[in-house]
């Protein structure tokens, strides 16, 4: 059987991936339709504004004009009754939507889905450690569906160059999720070592599926029109001593009788994110979504205990959550407080490490939705003997 232990470090490696960016993809089709043929069907439909157009929202004595729509859509069509100089002279004003390209079309597809993916995943694997066969079979039948429908969206994509090493490991990651749930389908395996191949197996898919979509942001946002750069933006304050993302920095605990390890992996740009509520027997899924001209920062983090040094003391305390400021242009943003796991993994609480334990884990900050993860950089204040340590997310 799988330890819970090793099931909470799962939650946060599961969930680790760039999923939901609608500020990037947004920027990405401006202008252009923001919908493929295969989402049409959707709740909701998105106007070329970036606005949602629900359709209760129309009054109920508005008449809808379908000609009037369709010559929007398509351009309007006249019989052209004109010859000479006056056809040449003529001017016809058609207004035509440009689809998306197939760049755009799988891009789309990484932001939309690749959350579901990961979420369906986490329960595939929750059900195989808890010999859970009715929601296995249910969970392992809605992702081997989604991974199928997936791999026949993106497969004839014809993208750039840029992004074929991405299409490909996002589509090896579909074939694993198909096989490893194909006969998950049927319920549980038999023996705890099959059990073990298939749980193997489904963090290897949600492992090359979170290398397709990292840093997808940074990509999108790219693509912006130059004229966005004639808005200077203020200058960050840089620290000196400031360190790169990934940077382990290593200092003792306040006895020095252990040494801990803290390392900011990444940094990302979301828009929302969701968590399950209990009540009573009834769970519920709140979707909280940043508040209007916001956006959150997501900043994954990893402490370990490295070991102790003097056979006494064996455990540590990671550092509080108000520990941690995430510093802008414009200003310094405390982390929020959120449920202990959502949508995005575990979420970061003070806690005790064991010797040769760690955490992984994430810091979630609202910020102005102008900033980016290039613009901002994370300190944690270890106390008077260590200071103030930073690290930045270019």
């Amino acid at each position: 059987m799988i330890s819970s232990r090793q099931i909470l470090v799962l939650v946060s490696c599961v969930l680790i991936s760039c999923i939901i960016l609608p500020q990037g993809l947004a920027a990405s089709t401006d202008q252009q339709s923001s919908s493929t043929p295969e989402h049409l069907a959707s709740e909701h439909s998105v106007d070329g504004d970036g606005s949602t157009f629900d359709p209760d929202e129309m009054e109920e004595d508005e008449p809808f004009d379908l000609m009037n729509f369709l010559n929007t859509y398509f351009g309007k069509a006249e019989r052209n009754t004109m010859t000479g100089s006056d056809a040449l002279n003529r001017t016809e004003n058609t207004s035509v939507i440009v689809p998306p390209t197939d760049d755009e079309v799988f891009v789309m597809v990484l932001g939309n889905e690749s959350f579901t993916l990961n979420l369906l995943s986490l329960q595939c694997i929750i059900a195989l450690d808890q010999n859970d066969q009715t929601n296995l079979r249910s969970t392992a039948e809605k992702l081997h569906d989604l991974a199928l429908d997936l791999q026949e969206q993106v497969e004839p994509l014809d993208v750039e160059d840029h992004n074929i090493g991405r299409k490909q490991v996002f589509l090896e990651s579909m074939d694993t999720f198909i096989e490893v749930t194909r006969p998950l389908k049927d319920g549980s395996p038999e023996f705890v070592a099959e059990r073990r191949v298939a749980y193997a197996s489904l963090t290897h898919a949600v492992e090359l599926l979170d290398n397709a979509v990292r840093n997808i942001n940074c990509m999108v946002a790219s693509e912006r029109p130059d004229t966005m750069a004639l808005h200077s933006a203020p200058e960050v304050d840089w620290p000196d001593d400031i360190r790169q993302a990934g940077m382990p920095f290593v200092y003792y605990d306040s006895t020095r009788s252990n040494e801990i390890s803290l390392s900011p992996q990444y940094a990302r740009k979301i828009q929302k994110f969701y968590y399950e509520e209990q009540t009573g027997l009834e769970t519920k899924t709140r979707h909280i979504h940043a508040p209007e001209g916001s956006s959150y920062i997501q900043v994954y983090l990893i402490i370990a205990h490295r070991g102790n040094l003097d056979g006494k003391k064996y455990t540590i305390q990671t550092p509080p959550l108000s520990a941690f400021t995430l510093h802008g242009p414009e200003g310094s943003y405390s982390p929020l407080t959120t449920e202990r796991f959502t949508s995005l993994g575990e979420m970061y609480t003070q806690k005790s490490l064991d010797r040769r334990e760690s955490s992984q884990s994430s810091l979630l900050f609202e910020v102005p939705d102008t900033l980016t993860t290039d613009t901002v950089y994370l300190s944690v204040n270890l106390g008077s003997t260590d200071g103030t340590i930073s690290w930045n997310f270019k």
